[in-house]
């Protein structure tokens, strides 16, 4: 064989190292790449809920949580049986009872709207680490996609990413 094959054997060599620095990007694009929108989903629904994006967002925000995390359901099991309760001591429409359902019902909305709360920053955690996943990998494949095939003395350049 000539000169001019051991030089394209080289940068075949070459190419063939850059592409392998690259072949896990996109296995990880299908994998993680639908994942890196709940940043920004989780972390507007915390916004809506906290207020920041107005006060239509957080009764929407709000009603979404109510809807999505069985509080209503919950609440409404918690209503009744007070109510119940109440009714057989013939209490029912006292101040006793509407005090007992206004704290049932700020203490329950407490603890699942943490839980809640909880979950949407695990969401929003979830899409970060997804595009911190995707972000290396492509950087990687940026960074040590770069290759010199030297045999000939002079540098060929590919980069892939």
């Amino acid at each position: 064989m000539g000169f001019g094959s051991s030089k394209q054997q080289s940068q075949n060599q070459s190419q063939q190292t850059s592409e392998s620095h690259n072949q896990a990007y996109p296995f990880l694009q299908t994998a993680f790449g639908g994942q890196t929108g709940y940043a920004a989903k989780g972390s507007n629904a915390i916004a809506d809920l906290l207020g920041l994006n107005g006060a239509s967002s957080q009764n929407d925000g709000f009603n979404r949580f109510k809807d999505s995390s069985g509080y209503n359901f919950i609440q409404n099991q918690g209503i009744d049986a007070i109510n119940s309760n109440n009714a057989s001591k013939g209490m029912l429409g006292s101040g006793s009872a509407l005090k007992a359902i206004t704290g049932y019902s700020s203490n329950l909305a407490k603890s699942f709207l943490n839980d809640y709360m909880g979950q949407l920053t695990g969401l929003a955690d979830q899409g970060n680490k997804a595009g911190s996943i995707l972000a290396g990998a492509g950087g990687a494949s940026s960074g040590q996609g770069t290759s010199s095939g030297t045999s000939s003395g002079k540098s060929t350049n590919f980069s892939f990413g």
